[in-house]
């Protein structure tokens, strides 16, 4: 008897500026996810509609004929996200404080 094929379909992205593994990541990512009527941008508790706002009803979400155009926007809005008046960017900041940059110049013993 012939078995069926297994498939596999993603149906679901995460976004954001923290790696997976950030404390905050969960509060920081938007998902692209592929709904009745194509692909939403949503945080989980907002939705984005067509006039640019969040909205917290997925009736008023827009829907995007290919995940591209999601994945876009969302990597746009990404870095935006703001929770308890923080920026993704800022949370990533706190947790991923900045590594000093030595110049060459310094590495090679040159003064400049």
């Amino acid at each position: 008897m012939n078995q069926p094929e297994v498939i596999v379909s993603i149906t679901r992205y995460t976004v954001s500026v923290l790696p997976a593994r950030d404390i905050n990541h969960k509060y920081f990512a938007l998902h692209v996810e592929l709904k009745h009527g194509g692909w939403v941008v949503h945080s989980g508790h907002e939705f984005y509609a067509e006039d640019g706002t969040w909205q917290p009803s997925e009736s008023l979400a827009h829907r995007f004929a290919d995940y591209d155009d999601a994945l876009a926007l969302a990597r746009k809005k990404a870095p935006e996200m703001t929770v308890n008046g923080h920026t993704a960017v800022e949370a990533y900041r706190r947790t991923h404080p900045a590594v000093p940059v030595v110049s060459s110049a310094a590495e090679n013993g040159h003064q400049s």
